[in-house]
């Protein structure tokens, strides 16, 4: 018999810490939902502060793109030579340099015009294109909003992309 009175006392033992197992789940759970909306609100305000300062820069990145595009523009005369016109890309590139820069900056780039010089003039008379030339040179010499200084490649190439034949 004394099976018969251990079976009621393991029932009860059991079915006690089962009930007080679910009392202490409970309690944790309504505490661990404050912390966490609090997490959440830190999350979700980092989350908005990156996306605002994400949508900031493509903003800025739209605004210089079209600045470049704007500037983009034939002048009313077009050189009749593209070795003179050439040269005037050469010339307006250095003046761009010096209205952006400033300092060691512009030190160094004028002291890479030895080799730079050459390599614009000879990349400007093999593209061949008189058009692309003279949008150049009225695109570097019009741009003197200092967001722009880091956009000469981006002047240069949408030039020729609007202006240069394309070969073939």
């Amino acid at each position: 018999m004394p099976v018969r009175r251990a079976v009621p006392f393991v029932l009860a033992l059991s079915l006690s810490t089962a009930c007080a197992g679910e009392a202490k789940k409970a309690e944790p759970e309504v505490k661990a939902e404050e912390p966490k909306k609090v997490e959440d609100d830190a999350i979700a305000k980092r989350r908005a502060e990156r996306e605002a300062k994400a949508k900031a820069e493509k903003d800025a990145e739209d605004a210089r793109i079209a600045a470049v595009n704007a500037l983009a523009t034939l002048p009313p005369k077009l050189p009749k030579d593209i070795k003179k016109a050439c040269d005037a890309v050469a010339d307006a590139q250095l003046k761009f340099f010096e209205r952006m820069f400033e300092g060691p900056e512009l030190e160094k780039l004028k002291a890479a015009q030895g080799t730079q010089r050459p390599m614009t003039v000879n990349g400007c008379t093999g593209l061949g294109s008189i058009e692309a030339a003279a949008c150049q040179v009225a695109a570097l010499d019009a741009a003197t909003d200092k967001t722009l200084k880091s956009s000469i490649s981006d002047i240069m190439r949408v030039c020729i992309e609007k202006y240069a034949k394309p070969a073939g």
